[in-house]
């Protein structure tokens, strides 16, 4: 638990939303947001494909992969998706740079 000390960025604070059906506490939830390489991209045009996500977001760092939130019915893409990064710098970076940037007309929100 004192390694993941030194992996915290400050520099972005974590969002309002609380996934509340998290197994572990409050704080263990804290702990993996603040060391988390993952994002939280919404507000997605469902004509914004993975390729063009993958672009955007290759500025910030080394995308690992790219999850797209697909409709349960037509497996179609539905307004969001989850970008990884290898490390928590990259994504950081992502959350700073990416946030309110306009693709396929729509202005897009990354958060942890």
């Amino acid at each position: 638990a004192k390694m993941s000390a030194f992996l915290v960025d400050s520099s972005v604070k974590t969002g309002q939303y609380r996934d509340r059906s998290f197994p572990g506490s409050r704080e263990e939830l804290e702990v993996k947001l603040k060391t988390s390489t993952t994002l939280y991209v919404g507000n997605l045009s469902f004509y914004t494909t993975e390729e063009q996500l993958h672009a955007l977001f290759s500025m910030a760092g080394d995308v690992k992969r790219i999850i797209m939130g697909l409709d349960k019915v037509k497996r179609t893409p539905c307004g969001f998706c989850f970008v990884e990064y290898y490390m928590r710098e990259a994504a950081a970076k992502g959350i700073r740079y990416v946030n309110g940037t306009k693709i396929d007309d729509r202005v897009i929100r990354t958060d942890w």
